[in-house]
């Protein structure tokens, strides 16, 4: 799939508009997965399949141009923003369009369950289904268990071929979008750990209950480990018990400048929602000595009586310490913009591109953070083709109104199916994620961040962790553990901002090796702090066994860390600039590569000789871990795979100018 289809969303093929009965095939709607060999027998007749149908619109090709032309700050169009209106009067579905497919939908015997401005969501069973798309239906074997799909790509009558832009959820097969896998430093009842040691819950100064290591550092370094025999030569601190928003602040230069986010949204997206979400970020700011937020400053959209497949998706309970962490690292990092908690009711794409139009439709926030991903190849079935438009066209819409989006990276490296981590995920290749990887956002990566006792950084290193546990009185190396995401895609080209700032040898050369002929996507684009021992401390209200509710805190990283962090810094930009919005980012953090806003890090910098002691807990060995390794993903001079540009430096927000 090239690009250019991908970001326009524009998969039908038309064909010679003759007869009433001539038809059309729409590309990209038979799923790879479904082969001869893994043919399980004829779809039952009772099978109910729920697609929605999208509408090709206006000019997908101008809307394209448009959105780059916006962002672009040569452009005379840069930064001259639409509104939804405007976007849906100039590019958006006719009047004529709508009535066209709905009528051809709803002829065909399906049954409209829901409609927005972008497309239409019917369902019906095989028979009306088969009848409607011209497909016949089977059921496949995959990974043990059974999907129905189409045998080829469907087929739409050449009457509304050119109203169709694409079509998703012909499959029963559930491609699912996780929380970008948030690592404790050990295991609590908030987050898993990465070494298995349980927590252990101490009573702070301020008596907040603090599930982690028995021994740990307030700030990096403060408390070394003189117990355990030296490592490389020395003995190395305890891993930091978690900073806090002061520290981060501190850190990247917020502090400094003043600058508070005033006047930005930024908007968090994720699955379901924690019913004690603005409760727990108001205790976590008074604890730290931070402002909760005003009244109408915190908004929720949640559905809970429209949740689905609370199984398969983890349920609330598996996404409540990821948006909890988002907002309380986003209120810490920007303590004066408004934050908007958008909750979809299914982690599979259909709820997630909901929430995105709902947030186009309405400009429902300047800066959009998502600490989610998923993969384009999977080993349950890859991603659908036509998923990745229509999150590409929502993207773009979202640059033409002045929307920037940003996600996560991952924290599995180049997700190597070799690697534990990369197995669990169900990654089936060595790759970047998705939809990180989309040319259309801001993809964050991870760094390792050393903070010293006067909230100043003292030096950042690409995330990347070894292992070794003390196991006899020595070191014994465990391997590799994790790291930020990153890597060049085989399904993006490379966009016009990384023209001349990514080098061309590794926009050519895929994570396996392979050579290609054309230069592709290569991300993450920037690294903030996702080093779980470098960590940010999460507070959120827990269950115990015996039923009673307490707020309780420990610290978590990941890039679902880094991801808010850097809409929160992006908010304190918008502010730096006098409220104006950035839309579609990339092509203004492309242009200010190489210079003061952001510190390059490599390979040999400053912090890739420390490491840090994970103390023994409940049976499980002492760890030390390294910094700065992160698998194939390798830092270097200028743009790499690891850190993208870099890491902003305190000097980021003074590159906005201040009106």
């Amino acid at each position: 799939m090239s690009l250019a289809v991908a970001m326009a969303g524009a998969f039908v093929v038309a064909g010679p508009a003759t007869p009433a009965s001539a038809t059309a095939a729409v590309a990209n709607t038979h799923p790879a997965w479904a082969t001869a060999t893994a043919d399980h027998g004829v779809a039952a007749a009772s099978t109910t399949l729920t697609p929605t149908v999208f509408y090709a619109g206006q000019d997908p090709a101008g809307m394209t141009a448009y959105a780059r032309a916006v962002s672009t700050p040569a452009s005379p169009l840069y930064h001259r923003f639409l509104t939804p209106a405007q976007y849906h009067a100039r590019f958006g579905a006719t009047a004529a369009q709508v009535k066209a497919v709905r009528s051809w939908l709803t002829g065909a015997g399906l049954r409209v369950t829901s409609s927005d401005k972008a497309g239409v969501t019917v369902t019906g069973t095989t028979p009306a289904i088969q009848k409607a798309f011209g497909v016949t239906l089977r059921s496949y074997q995959v990974k043990g268990e059974s999907h129905v799909a189409p045998t080829a790509d469907a087929r739409v009558p050449a009457a509304v071929a050119a109203d169709v832009g694409t079509i998703t959820g012909l499959t029963t097969m559930p491609t699912i979008m996780r929380p970008a896998s948030l690592v404790g430093q050990v295991t609590t009842s908030l987050a898993k750990g990465v070494t298995g040691a349980k927590a252990t819950a101490t009573k702070t100064r301020n008596g907040t209950t603090f599930l982690g290591p028995a021994r740990c550092s307030s700030y990096y370094g403060q408390v070394k480990d003189v117990t355990d025999p030296p490592f490389n030569g020395k003995q190395n601190p305890y891993v930091t018990c978690g900073y806090t928003g002061s520290q981060l602040r501190g850190a990247y230069g917020v502090t400094r400048s003043k600058l508070t986010g005033k006047g930005a949204t930024v908007a968090i997206v994720a699955v379901y929602g924690s019913p004690t979400m603005l409760a727990d970020a108001n205790e976590h700011a008074r604890t730290h000595g931070d402002k909760p937020f005003r009244d109408g400053q915190y908004t929720e959209t949640v559905t809970p009586d429209q949740w689905t497949d609370l199984t398969r998706c983890g349920g609330p309970g598996g996404w409540a310490v990821e948006q909890t962490m988002d907002v309380e690292a986003l209120h810490a990092m920007a303590p004066d913009a408004n934050v908007r908690y958008y909750g979809a009711n299914t982690c599979r794409d259909a709820g997630l591109l909901k929430a995105y139009q709902t947030i186009n439709d309405t400009h429902g926030a300047d800066i959009v953070s998502n600490s989610y991903g998923g993969f384009v190849y999977q080993t349950t079935g890859d991603e659908d083709p036509a998923a990745i438009a229509e999150f590409n066209r929502l993207f773009a819409q979202g640059a033409i109104e002045g929307i920037s989006y940003q996600f996560s990276a991952g924290n599995c490296g180049p997700n190597d199916p070799a690697t534990l981590c990369g197995l669990v995920s169900g990654s089936s290749t060595l790759q970047p994620g998705f939809p990180d990887s989309s040319p259309w956002v801001t993809a964050v990566g991870g760094t390792s961040l050393a903070i010293g006792a006067h909230n100043q950084a003292l030096w950042s290193t690409a995330w990347g962790s070894n292992g070794w546990a003390l196991v006899n009185g020595a070191w014994f190396p465990v391997g590799w553990l994790q790291g930020g995401g990153g890597g060049t895609s085989s399904l993006f080209r490379q966009p016009f901002y990384q023209q001349g700032v990514v080098p061309k040898e590794l926009a050519r050369t895929l994570l396996d090796g392979t050579k290609v002929a054309n230069p592709m996507r290569v991300s993450p684009d920037v690294s903030m702090v996702a080093d779980p021992f470098t960590g940010f401390i999460v507070g959120m209200t827990r269950t115990g066994s015996d039923g009673s509710t307490s707020y309780v805190e420990t610290s978590i990283g990941g890039t679902s860390l880094a991801c808010p962090l850097f809409a929160g810094l992006q908010a304190s930009a918008m502010q730096a600039q006098g409220g104006e919005g950035f839309g579609w980012a990339n092509p203004a953090i492309y242009a200010r590569a190489g210079g003061h806003a952001f510190t390059d890090l490599t390979a040999d910098g400053p912090g890739t000789s420390e490491a840090q002691v994970l103390p023994a807990s409940e049976g499980v060995p002492a760890f030390v871990l390294d910094f700065g390794d992160n698998h194939v993903l390798k830092a270097g001079r200028g743009f790499d795979n690891n850190t993208g540009v870099g890491t902003p430096s305190k000097s980021y927000l003074r590159s906005f100018r201040t009106r």
